[in-house]
């Protein structure tokens, strides 16, 4: 763990960190009004993750036991007879359904993903004078991104810009006069805009 005074830590604590941080922005993209209401349903889903340095979730560290879930069928083992079951009953079939395609959808997502990052993926993407698209935030100074954002939890990728010039793999995109930075970006800091997949 790390303090004010030795802020320094190990990889892994950086990369739980990471984790922690990427669940929060997309909280607060997703809701940003009702964020805070949230926290309990991300502890819940950080705690029931498979980490991979114990090959196990927090709970069944720490209760030698996997806490049960709406969504979790009884086992055929629980001796249950049919009373404790009800539950099951109350779930809608067709939130049931979007649930599994939704996450079929990002299933087929991430595959693509990781199949492109096999074969060395890089951002091969061209983009024309005039298309307009979103800016990777990592790299850019404190001012440039407080003239856009205020929170720390801020977007990945930030406003879409107007592609103004093209030279090889840089980009010049019309940035807003008070963000004060550099407006030329190598291709790979660089995204087109996506539509949300319903």
């Amino acid at each position: 763990m790390s303090t004010a005074d030795h802020p320094q830590t190990d990889g892994q604590t950086e990369r739980v960190n990471r984790v922690v941080e990427d669940m929060l922005r997309s909280t607060c993209a997703e809701t940003p009004k009702r964020w805070s209401a949230m926290l309990p349903l991300v502890e819940f889903a950080l705690n029931n993750a498979v980490h991979a340095s114990t090959g196990f979730t927090p709970f069944y560290v720490n209760t030698m036991r996997h806490p049960r879930v709406p969504v979790s069928p009884p086992r055929r083992d629980a001796g249950l007879d049919g009373r404790e079951v009800d539950w099951l009953e109350d779930i809608s079939p067709t939130a049931l359904r979007k649930q599994v395609d939704d996450f079929l959808s990002t299933r087929h997502s991430v595959l693509r993903h990781e199949q492109a990052d096999v074969r060395g993926r890089g951002n091969v993407w061209t983009f024309e004078v005039g298309d307009r698209v979103l800016l990777n935030a990592k790299n850019l100074p404190t001012h440039a991104m407080s003239a856009v954002f205020k929170t720390k939890l801020r977007p990945l990728f930030i406003v879409p810009f107007k592609v103004v010039a093209k030279k090889g793999l840089a980009y010049t995109l019309n940035l807003l006069k008070k963000m004060r930075t550099h407006p030329v970006f190598y291709v790979g800091l660089v995204s087109r805009i996506m539509t949300p997949v319903r």
